[in-house]
């Protein structure tokens, strides 16, 4: 019998060794070429062959990546929808205000009736505190946490949560709060430095709020589990991509003994209504360098490259719920028609229509998508919104032609999972 990979392993080579990733399940191999110079001779040995097998590089059936996903309940919950800054980039208008305990009650009653009633259906339960800025709220997400983790109990199902959140008032008393209500991730965004920062990232009064939120962070740093990590995510632009290096070295010293803080950038775009200068080249890798060359750590480009990864609003059983009880699928199109499939009612009942939400759902594999190398994280469904937009039957996965860049990326993380004949 031929020996071959599957057509989800990618091959990736420097000088001296050769990765394989896997596209199905994210694991990944290196291996050195004076040891094995062809793939061929790598897969020959017979011990190595049966790793191959058991970590599905050799795999013939493909599984649906969508099977596992939709065992989550996730709900992506805007507990407030006004904000305490005015980022220049910001898409949100804020016009609505907290999340009612009522809408806060029909939720949590959602919840329950949903798992109650279809136990079978679930392995896990996910929350995922958003806005306008979620904190401004404390008392309801505190509140729906409780019960929550209530029901997660009595059903025996697992439980986590996550936040983005500016970060402004996460002072150390908030976040043990929150680690409490076992909140597992936390999303800050911090443009650069300060000069930058508080030009982009306003209170509503027009103050910078960089100090407090770097405050803030030193004084979290000491306490974070480390089961729990903060990502920092920094928007970059043409205006502050040439301060990046004084950034990031001032980040170093204040957080790059941290292990749980972890840099992520990101190409600005024009999200709000001001146009933003953006630059036309990826500047991802090359600023993670920066952070890993100067001992920092950074968010693993793995996250991007896995099936579990695929957005959210692809997914069954993952709804977006407004303050005012609206029922939506994606965050970032909170203004769109076809976004606003209905409203959570009286009772905890979900009231939406089938039909929007298959829009967003349900998309077929092309001839080509069969034949793809990504099609696991892709699955012609990886940004639902851009794909319903372009009105189109084939989404192109934007990142597709830098896998291999984010395969090496993954090297210098120190996050291949298997290393065989490789001389330390």
């Amino acid at each position: 019998m031929m020996r071959k990979l599957n057509q989800f392993v990618k091959q990736v080579e420097n000088a001296e060794n050769i990765i394989l990733y896997n596209f199905y399940n994210g694991k990944s191999i290196k291996y050195s070429k004076v040891n094995f110079p062809t793939t061929e001779s790598f897969i020959a040995n017979d011990d190595i062959y049966e790793l191959l097998k058991s970590e599905e590089f050799l795999l013939e059936n493909f599984k649906n990546p969508y099977q596992e996903l939709e065992r989550t309940l996730q709900l992506i919950l805007l507990v407030h929808e006004d904000c305490n800054f005015r980022c220049t980039y910001c898409y949100e208008k804020f016009e609505k205000r907290a999340m009612s305990l009522e809408t806060a009650n029909d939720i949590i009653k959602y919840i329950n009736n949903e798992i109650k009633n279809n136990r079978s259906k679930y392995d896990k339960i996910q929350l995922s505190w958003f806005g306008g800025e979620p904190l401004l709220n404390l008392k309801i997400i505190e509140y729906i946490s409780s019960s929550v983790i209530e029901i997660a109990r009595k059903n025996k199902i697992e439980y986590s949560a996550d936040m983005t959140t500016n970060g402004y008032l996460l002072n150390p008393r908030v976040f043990q709060k929150l680690v409490n209500l076992k909140v597992k991730s936390f999303q800050i965004t911090v443009d650069g430095g300060q000069k930058y920062h508080d030009k982009q990232r306003i209170l509503k009064n027009g103050h910078g709020t960089y100090e407090r939120i770097i405050s803030n962070l030193l004084l979290i740093q000491e306490m974070i589990p480390s089961d729990i990590f903060i990502m920092l995510r920094t928007n970059v632009g043409e205006e502050n991509y040439k301060f990046m290096e004084e950034y990031i070295h001032e980040s170093i010293i204040n957080f790059g003994k941290c292990e749980n803080i972890l840099f992520a950038f990101h190409n600005i775009g024009n999200w709000g209504e001001r146009n933003s200068k953006i630059i036309e080249k990826d500047v991802r890798f090359e600023l993670a360098s920066k952070v890993i060359e100067q001992g920092g750590h950074t968010v693993p480009f793995i996250w991007s490259m896995t099936a579990s990864n695929l957005c959210y609003a692809s997914i069954k059983n993952h709804y977006v719920i407004g303050s005012d009880g609206l029922v939506y699928k994606c965050t970032v199109a909170l203004y769109q028609a076809n976004n606003i499939l209905g409203r959570i009612g009286r009772g905890g009942k979900l009231l939406i229509s089938e039909n929007k939400e298959s829009l967003w759902v349900n998309s077929t594999e092309t001839e080509e998508c069969k034949s793809c190398s990504v099609l696991p994280i892709c699955m012609n469904n990886r940004c639902p919104l851009k794909r319903l937009n372009a009105d189109s039957l084939q989404y192109f996965i934007s990142s597709k032609d830098k896998t291999s860049d984010m395969i090496l990326m993954l090297e210098k993380q120190n996050l291949i999972t298997y290393e065989i004949g490789i001389e330390v």
